[in-house]
């Protein structure tokens, strides 16, 4: 009984192996072509590394380089690529190179990677001491709205980026480190507002941040309310509290944010140079677009809370918050609108003091 189980058993594996062997027999295995090997628009390339690398403007070789007024492909097809037939559109908005470049991009991209920082490791939070209750609370007041700044940042950039093409790839990839740098910006001023006995403070306004985020008339529109308006402002804002900062902790955090922000105003009047370059009419189109902005946001700086918040930082507290500090915050006023209106003199829109909101008409003719 043992040997005729055991005799069964055998032939049941034979069967199985046989019937394996024959699927395998039965499937042809498909004969390589290798068709692709020779599909290329441009082989033999050899780009070499210079003095600071392989960089990301070094590939721009041959039709590698060649970067069209407007691009076609509708795809996720890198630039140079051969297309592929069949493959269904994405439906890109952003498809005119007026509407996104910026000879620099390459660049500010690679300076962005290389000089990335990381605010839980490269900030001295040991520095951070106690402070008086009042200025430890209007230092977090002010940290509080540069939140939400760095939160419009990112997500401005993020709503736009998706929309454009392909085929400029070096604005793409500098944007996406500029969405990075406004989270690391994000993080560090939250991180400051709770590592003292603090916290966050009061909600800004937000009006100058809505209008940002429903700019519906292109990148360049964005742009314009984001980074020069908005970017200009920060920047002079940043530079103050650099001065001003109360341990080394503040002054790593606010120069690492300068920076940040300066790639970015680079990136800005580069693109809307070349942009008003290839359409004269959009300087009487951005001329508009400021006249609306400026309304919005002469109402924004009316809100006592940040003015009053920055002037107890640039006096050390409330004593001197009155005069002292109110006196250096209308010095930084001063300075926002002459760097704001002198980029705009720089990009040929003429701002006429006349048009421009009493308050900063004000300050302007002050500076």
């Amino acid at each position: 009984m043992v040997k005729t189980a055991a005799k069964t058993d055998s032939k049941t594996k034979s069967k199985k192996t046989t019937a394996r062997d024959t699927v395998a027999s039965a499937a042809e295995v498909p004969k390589p072509g290798y068709h692709w090997m020779n599909r290329s628009n441009q082989w033999d390339t050899r780009v070499k590394p210079g003095k600071h690398g392989l960089r990301l403007g070094d590939l721009n070789v041959g039709i590698y380089g060649e970067i069209p007024e407007q691009w076609q492909d509708q795809t996720r097809n890198p630039r140079g690529a051969i297309p592929r037939k069949g493959v269904p559109p994405l439906g890109y908005s952003i498809r005119d190179k007026a509407d996104v470049w910026a000879d620099s991009a390459a660049d500010l991209y690679e300076e962005a990677i290389q000089r990335k920082w990381a605010p839980a490791t490269d900030v001295p939070w040991g520095t951070v001491k106690p402070l008086s209750e009042p200025l430890e609370r209007a230092i977090c007041q002010v940290l509080t709205e540069l939140c939400q700044y760095a939160n419009c940042d990112v997500e401005t950039i993020s709503q736009w980026q998706h929309q454009m093409s392909y085929g400029y790839h070096e604005v793409k990839q500098y944007l996406a480190t500029a969405s990075f740098d406004a989270a690391r910006m994000h993080e560090a001023f939250r991180k400051r507002a709770l590592c003292n006995g603090g916290g966050l403070g009061l909600e800004g306004p937000g009006e100058v941040n809505r209008m940002i985020l429903e700019s519906r008339g292109g990148w360049s529109e964005a742009v314009t309310y984001l980074m020069l308006m908005r970017g200009t402002f920060t920047m002079t804002l940043l530079r103050y509290l650099e001065k001003f900062a109360y341990n080394d902790a503040e002054q790593s955090i606010y120069a690492n944010a300068l920076q940040a922000k300066a790639r970015q105003m680079t990136y800005a009047l580069e693109h809307l140079q070349y942009s008003i370059a290839h359409d004269e009419e959009r300087k009487a189109i951005m001329a508009t677009l400021l006249f609306i902005g400026d309304r919005i946001w002469e109402r924004e700086m009316a809100d006592h809370v940040l003015r009053e918040a920055l002037c107890i930082v640039f006096a050390g507290g409330l004593e001197k918050a009155p005069d002292q500090g109110y006196a250096i915050y209308q010095k930084m006023q001063r300075d926002f609108m002459r760097d704001y209106v002198g980029t705009c003199e720089w990009l040929g829109i003429k701002r006429d003091p006349a048009m421009l909101p009493e308050a900063m008409a004000d300050y302007l003719e002050a500076s």
